[in-house]
């Protein structure tokens, strides 16, 4: 029974913990707000309604995924090849093929970027169309 409680309390702390802290600063989060409003409310004040920021949508998010999943399909190739075909690589197969995925992915976030930068964006879009 002894053993039993070492995983136990194992997955107690690396996930139960976390997930506690999280709801633990959420709830004093809601009630410091709760708090603030009631006192408006006593004070005589009209709390102003919650304003929800509105998310600006990214449009390019398929043009993002896509890029990203072939730069991860690359670094993997790459990765793979490297340890099988380089000496460097024969004793280091994981380091290798975790770096080659790591340096594609960065291209591919640095290609998506780049692309995005040469598009006009919806805001440049609406003035020309304005004028």
């Amino acid at each position: 029974m002894e053993e039993l409680w070492v995983p136990i309390i194992a997955i107690l702390c690396t996930i139960g913990l976390p997930i506690g802290f999280g709801m633990y600063l959420g709830l004093t989060s809601i009630r410091a707000e709760h708090k603030e409003r009631m006192d408006l409310i006593r004070q005589g004040i009209i709390p102003p309604e919650r304003m929800k920021k509105k998310a600006n949508p990214n449009r390019l998010v398929s043009l993002r995924n896509g890029i990203v999943l072939i730069a991860l399909g690359i670094g993997i190739i790459v990765g793979f090849l490297c340890s099988e075909y380089l000496t460097i690589g024969q004793d280091n197969e994981f380091w290798i093929i975790g770096a080659s995925v790591v340096f594609f992915l960065g291209l591919g976030f640095l290609a998506y970027f780049l692309v995005t930068q040469k598009m006009p964006s919806a805001q440049q879009k609406e003035e020309t169309d304005q004028e």
